[in-house]
């Protein structure tokens, strides 16, 4: 076989850099599914044109049939013996003091003789059963995060199993013992009274070893569940994984002919791929005939045509790519059905016989000779771990590679990982671009097969799961576990010495090449050593000096994030004000996240009523009188027996309410004199001028501005504010009524019309004017406009967004466009959200989340204002679907006294640059065919749409609708928009979409 070019795809020309949105499977020869088994890496790699023969592979013994890796352990390293424990608990409790030794950490602390009480529903417990080797450097990134929630359970009898309170036919897990992880690597052998009740259970599912008990204490629980034995066994299912893979994920497999014993198995229910066949047998005995015409039929089918050689092996949980096996040529047709025939008779229910092409490995064009020396080829295998994250999205977390020669394979246990960028350069994929693309491709289709996998899973039933709450939150895209080093001696982690049980389940790749293209070819799940290999890669890097990678933080973040979920479901959340319908999501993320939400709402015919679980009417829209509103409010609440473990307002109008009903009811929230503060825009800088403390101080953000009640202000603000100045509402929200004034003539006459036509909160509800219709006289401050969205716990910064706005419609600043993430460089960025976390250090908001506005110039940020809630319009949307953490949860969190996880370094997956649509520029083309032509593109998420505010004109108008488009960079998103626009009829001569965009490219 010829080596093949990665530089010419089946088209023309070299490979373009791809474009992830959408990702388009790479091209096929019609009826084609190349691909191997897992231990198939370089049977034909061994030279295509030269395979050994049958005599070869035997005197060369089992590693000619898996050049690369073999299934059995080789342990290099001493094995610690048996000590007696009956669970284990001593043998898992000396692993994991080993490797804290290794890592140079503290030794477990033994606290049992002090017992730990005091814990309450609340506390997060995210439990590990079983193992340490496995999820050690995930225990250690959540003590970190999270101390004292990272809890190990070694033995069966450490925990106990109750019928749930909450869920009927479920168990709750009680841990009565524990190693628990503190900060700085810190851990406390710790006994618990009460029993501490897990809020998410993981461990190492093994049926049928000696850690099966893990599976039966995480069977059917009440709480959220990574894994379980049967969708361990599930994954493990090459059958089922293979046809999910290429039926649903649109990867190419190996041609693949199953004989299965059963007829129970679970499989989807999409139709079978090509060249992936599966036979039901009821009895293994007298199959001789049907065997004989399936085999044939499989070896002359069009899928074959590219193949030439094939292997027969047993398949299940028993097996998991061990047992014997045999490799055929494809013209041996006789041999292959009797070996076939032959491994029937062993199997047993819901086991197998697989019989699969033996994919060859791609071989590039060797490069001009550096020397006489000869250029070997190379076995390349690729590993990646792939978790659940927010919002239920396969997130690449880290991919490492082993590498071998072809011709003299290495021994499982014996090959180190290395990167997949180094790794390519020495499979010879010389140039820079093509390795990127691959990545990129290799990204997509890690992401796509988890997300094929995950789907199909959802549709099993709980009994298929393991319990309702069971799902795979790790995937870990596994090389065979040949990849992990045993016995390295005292410069390895010395957990990883010893045997342990197999990691979460993954699916491995190798790179084969058809038409003189490199595609990607995804082998089978199953339940290896991936996060071993992807710990041994870490510390392989911090041996050399490189910086500690990103996988323990993303499975910590994701582990602890699902427990924090769950701690959330079944809360009685008491909501002031509804909002409209910018403010629908909410009532969808209640359902998600299982709140039970109580609404107190002025409108008593408002839409939400029949969404919550008690709606409670109450006029509160003279916000003048919150204080005796806010008593009328906890009374209402008392009479109706109801019990809120939190209390806040995503509504601008109605956020001192909340404070001030959070302070009658004893709940958790920002203090109402704080939101006072912020609520009132002058007062917030005049506030501020005054702190003076700090380098710079926070005083360093305000801008001069003097409150207008009376056209007398006006003159005397004229005198302290230089034009030209900005005269807006005081309590004003949505960007109503801020206009641009050049001289103090324009302010009377600004302040005259807004006067005049705002008066009280009848005449344009929801922009403050429940607290009057004052105004205030602002120094205009030059530079770009930006919103930063934080999340604050006891004043500590825990996640914050920076976003950035186009230029507005002078002399008017209503929002035009907008694009997340920033394209300001980091450091510039940073300024911003310094600037915002001072400032709201400074008012005494320091709980919560918090939407602050700013301008930024050469002399770095001024403040607008800060809005004492989450961020409006499309931020949390945005937000949710660029990084992932959800704002509206984030709140919930704090508002019940748990400091939300969220991405300690948040990396966007794309691009959003939007538009603002308003009715008196696009309602007729909106009416006559461009909503209906929105909404079917955002169907195919092409688009996003955010409603806004009912359509309607006026001279104080607001956005009806925002209308956004993502890409791989912001000129990328700019310019589908801005095409989007034009086709649409957004964009026109008054409405330029192109300037809006302007300040984005």
């Amino acid at each position: 076989m010829p080596p093949c070019s990665p530089l010419i795809c089946p088209t023309a020309g070299p490979i373009p850099a791809p474009v992830r949105a959408p990702w388009q499977p790479p091209r096929w020869p019609p009826g084609s599914s190349p691909g191997c088994a897992p231990w198939q890496l370089s049977v034909d790699q061994v030279s295509v044109e030269q395979p050994l023969s049958l005599k070869e592979q035997e005197w060369a013994g089992p590693e000619a049939l898996c050049p690369g890796w073999l299934d059995e352990e080789v342990s290099d390293g001493e094995v610690p013996e048996d000590t007696g424990d009956p669970d284990s608990a001593t043998h898992g409790y000396e692993l994991l003091q080993s490797a804290l030794r290794q890592e140079g950490l503290p030794l477990t602390v033994d606290h049992t003789k002090e017992p730990r009480t005091g814990f309450s529903p609340l506390d997060m417990t995210v439990c590990i059963l079983g193992s340490p080797t496995a999820f050690l450097p995930v225990l250690l990134e959540g003590g970190s995060r999270c101390p004292g929630a990272m809890v190990l359970c070694l033995s069966p009898t450490w925990a106990s199993r109750v019928p749930s309170e909450t869920s009927p036919g479920a168990w709750s897990l009680l841990l009565s013992q524990g190693v628990s992880f503190e900060a700085g690597g810190h851990s406390a052998l710790e006994v618990f009274v009460p029993p501490r009740r897990a809020s998410y259970v993981t461990g190492t599912f093994s049926p049928g070893t000696e850690s099966s008990w893990v599976g039966e204490l995480a069977r059917d629980l009440d709480c959220p569940t990574g894994g379980s034995e049967p969708l361990a066994r599930w994954l493990e299912d090459p059958v089922a994984t293979r046809r999910l893979l290429a039926a649903r994920a649109g990867l190419h497999v190996p041609p693949t002919l199953a004989f299965v014993l059963g007829t129970e198995r679970a499989l989807p229910e999409d139709p079978a791929p090509p060249g992936v066949r599966l036979v039901r047998l009821e009895d293994p005995q007298g199959q001789e005939s049907l065997v004989r015409e399936e085999v044939c039929a499989f070896l002359g089918g069009t899928a074959m045509k590219p193949y030439s050689q094939v292997a027969v092996r047993p398949a299940g949980w028993r097996w998991r790519g061990t047992g014997t096996r045999s490799t055929h040529g494809k013209a041996e047709g006789a041999a292959v059905a009797a070996a076939v025939v032959a491994r029937l008779s062993g199997l047993q229910e819901e086991e197998s016989v697989l019989l699969e092409a033996l994919v060859p490995t791609a071989r590039l064009p060797a490069p001009p000779p550096r020397s006489a020396a000869p250029r070997l080829p190379m076995a390349l295998r690729i590993c990646t771990v792939v978790c659940r994250s927010w919002g239920d999205r396969p997130q690449l977390c880290q991919v490492a590679c082993g590498m071998g020669r072809a011709e003299a394979p290495v021994r499982h246990g014996a090959a180190l990982p290395l990167g997949l960028d180094s790794s390519l350069q020495q499979w010879g994929l010389a140039d820079p671009g093509h390795r990127q693309a691959l990545a990129e491709r290799l990204r997509g289709a890690a992401e796509d097969a988890m997300a094929a996998l995950l789907a199909a899973e959802a549709e099993l039933s709980p009994a298929q799961r393991g319990g309702a709450r069971a799902r795979t939150d790790i995937l870990g895209e596994h090389q065979p576990r040949g990849l992990l080093l045993q016995g390295q001696g005292e410069g390895s982690p010395g957990v990883l010495s010893a045997p342990s049980p197999p990691c979460p389940p993954g699916v491995d790749f190798l790179l084969s090449c058809v038409d003189d293209t490199l595609e990607l070819v995804a082998l089978s799940a199953n339940c290896q050593r991936c996060l071993e290999s992807c710990l041994l890669a870490e510390a392989m890097g911090r041996d050399v000096g490189e910086p500690a990678g990103d996988l323990p933080r993303l499975l910590a973040e994701a582990l602890l994030h699902r427990a924090q979920c769950h701690l959330v479901e079944g809360k009685d959340i008491l909501l002031i004000g509804a909002g409209g319908v910018s403010k629908s999501f909410v009532w969808e993320a209640a359902r998600e996240y299982g709140l039970r939400i109580h609404l107190v709402e002025s409108d008593p015919e408002h839409f939400a009523a029949g969404l919550v679980q008690t709606f409670l009417p109450y006029d509160s829209r003279e916000h003048q009188r919150d204080e005796e509103h806010a008593e009328r409010v906890a009374e209402l609440v008392r009479a109706r027996d109801l019990r809120p473990h939190a209390c806040l307002s995503y509504w601008d109008d109605c956020v001192v309410l909340a404070a001030l009903v959070c302070q009658r009811l004893g709940l958790r929230g920002s203090p109402p004199a704080a939101v006072r503060l912020a609520k009132q825009k002058s007062r917030t800088h005049q506030h501020l001028q005054c702190c003076r403390r700090g380098r710079p101080p926070p005083a360093a953000f305000a801008v001069p501005c003097r409150r207008l009640r009376s056209h007398g202000d006006v003159e005397r603000a004229a005198g302290a504010v230089p034009f030209p100045a900005v005269a807006k509402l005081e309590f004003g929200a949505g960007g109503v009524g801020v206009r641009l004034v050049e001289s103090a003539r324009q302010c009377h006459a600004h302040a005259a019309r807004l006067w005049r036509d705002l008066r009280a909160d009848a005449d344009y509800p929801g922009i403050g004017l429940g607290w009057g219709n004052a105004m205030l006289l602002m120094e205009y401050v030059p530079g770009t406009e930006h919103d930063v969205d934080l999340v604050l716990f006891e004043g500590r910064l825990l996640g914050a967004w920076v976003s950035d706005n186009g230029p507005t419609r002078l002399p008017a600043f209503l929002e035009t466009a907008a694009v997340l993430p920033s394209c300001l460089p980091a450091d510039r960025q940073a300024q911003l959200v310094r600037a915002a976390l001072q400032c709201c250090r400074a008012c005494g908001l320091l709980d919560g989340v918090f939407n602050v506005e700013l301008k930024l110039g050469p002399g770095g940020p001024r403040l607008l204002e800060i809005n004492p809630r989450m961020g409006g319009f499309y931020l949390r949307d945005w937000i949710r679907a660029v990084y992932g953490p959800d704002l509206l949860l984030a709140a919930v969190l704090v508002a019940l006294g748990l400091p939300p996880v969220l991405p300690a370094r948040p990396a966007p997956r794309a691009h959003l640059a939007g538009v603002m649509c308003l009715a008196s520029e696009h309602g007729p083309a909106l009416r006559h065919g461009g909503l209906a032509a929105l909404q079917g593109l955002q169907r195919r998420g092409l688009v996003r749409l955010n409603p806004l505010f009912e359509e309607a004109g006026g001279q104080y108008e607001e956005p009806c609708l925002s209308v956004a488009c993502a890409g791989g960079s912001p000129a990328e998103a700019c310019g589908r928009l801005l095409g989007l626009c034009q086709a649409l009829g957004i964009d026109s001569p008054r409405y330029p979409v192109d300037h809006f965009l302007s300040h984005f490219k």
